[in-house]
């Protein structure tokens, strides 16, 4: 097999968990201060980013509609968002932020890129555009 030594890429693996969790958590803390789970600030921001019918919520989220229907209730029950049939098929229903929705969603926005800036204020700027470039790279799509 070719590619990196196998202790190299386990310690690579336990790095790269490691950032994970920490960003999770720091996510979380960033959240929780406008009384937000993690899903429920992703659902912000889906919602934010074009994401209007709850079964394209399920799939972002890769959870099952009953979740999505739980987590929209909690959300409109905030006076974060609203759903309104869609006026071309009534069978759907489309997701739109409230003026409320829109301002809790800017100031996690904000909240979360000045978290994530202050981890990434440890790299030098060198550094900050080679790690950007190396994470361009692992997540680019094989073949594409």
């Amino acid at each position: 097999m070719n590619g990196p030594p196998p202790p190299l890429v386990e310690e690579l693996s336990r790095l790269g968990y490691s950032l994970m969790r920490l960003l999770l958590a720091r996510a979380k803390e960033v959240f929780a201060q406008e009384g937000l789970s993690l899903m429920q600030a992703e659902v912000l921001r889906l919602v934010q980013g074009g994401v209007d019918l709850p079964s394209r919520l399920a799939e972002h989220l890769e959870v099952l509609p009953s979740q999505v229907s739980h987590l929209l209730a909690s959300l409109e029950e905030a006076g974060l968002l609203t759903r309104h049939p869609d006026p071309q098929d009534r069978r759907r229903v489309l997701l739109r932020l409230t003026p409320q929705g829109e301002a809790v969603q800017q100031r996690l926005q904000e909240a979360w890129l000045r978290a994530y800036g202050q981890h990434l204020a440890r790299l030098s700027p060198e550094e900050l555009l080679f790690f950007r470039d190396l994470l361009r790279k692992l997540t680019e799509v094989e073949g594409g």
